[in-house]
């Protein structure tokens, strides 16, 4: 599997090194924003997230980014309460210290066969209205501005496919704009809060250090 360890602390070394030598491909990070961000990017089959203590809103926040990720959490502690509000909220499975690894790659196994079978993949109904610089998505119609309707009109014309900031910069604001690459990145984090009010914030995926890209299917 295609794992992305997140922590909000110190790696633990052991589990990264333990899951690599199940053969597993790990990415970590330990900074949660990036972690979310890299998420997003659809590249991985699931996310394991080490932190302090169970939180709920990191696990909603990373089940919006990686909708057909498999997602796990481990804390240092934490009562049943904590653990059903963390699985609510999106997680497929949490742990609480000390988790023998045999029991966490059993556990991710089996979620790989059978736990996203039941998280069925829903397809955005997406339409750029021209005329009103608007997008609607899921029925729901959002203005835009005219860079955003710019940026979003080259990713869905190259939906799928990885599209670098510096792409974007010179479709919508030209080759003779000041090579600012914050301008794309935050006409990109306006888009995806207004996608996010049509719940289709999975919709924009930032692929770290490459771009952005646009997943229609």
């Amino acid at each position: 599997m295609r794992l992305l360890y997140v922590t909000d602390r110190q790696v633990d070394a052991y589990l990264v090194g333990s899951l690599r030598e199940a053969r597993h491909v790990v990415e970590l990070t330990n900074r949660p924003a990036d972690g979310v961000e890299m998420a997003a990017s659809g590249a991985y089959d699931g996310v394991l997230l080490d932190w302090s203590m169970l939180s709920a809103t990191c696990s909603a926040r990373f089940r919006a980014a990686a909708p057909a990720a498999l997602i796990a959490m481990i804390a240092e502690r934490a009562d049943g309460t904590a653990r059903a509000g963390v699985l609510d909220a999106g997680a497929d499975a949490c742990f609480v210290r000390p988790v023998p690894f045999i029991e966490l790659e059993t556990r991710l196994q089996a979620l790989a066969r059978f736990g996203r079978t039941a998280r069925p993949r829903t397809d955005p109904d997406v339409e750029l209205l021209a005329a009103q610089c608007a997008l609607r998505v899921n029925g729901k119609t959002i203005s835009l501005t005219p860079q955003e309707y710019q940026l979003l009109e080259h990713l869905v014309a190259h939906a799928g496919e990885v599209v670098s900031l510096e792409r974007l910069r010179q479709q919508v604001w030209g080759d003779d704009a000041e090579p600012r690459p914050e301008l794309v990145r935050t006409s990109i984090s306006r888009l995806r809060r207004k996608l996010a009010t049509a719940r289709a914030d999975g919709l924009l995926r930032a692929v770290r250090g490459h771009g952005y890209a646009l997943h229609l299917a």
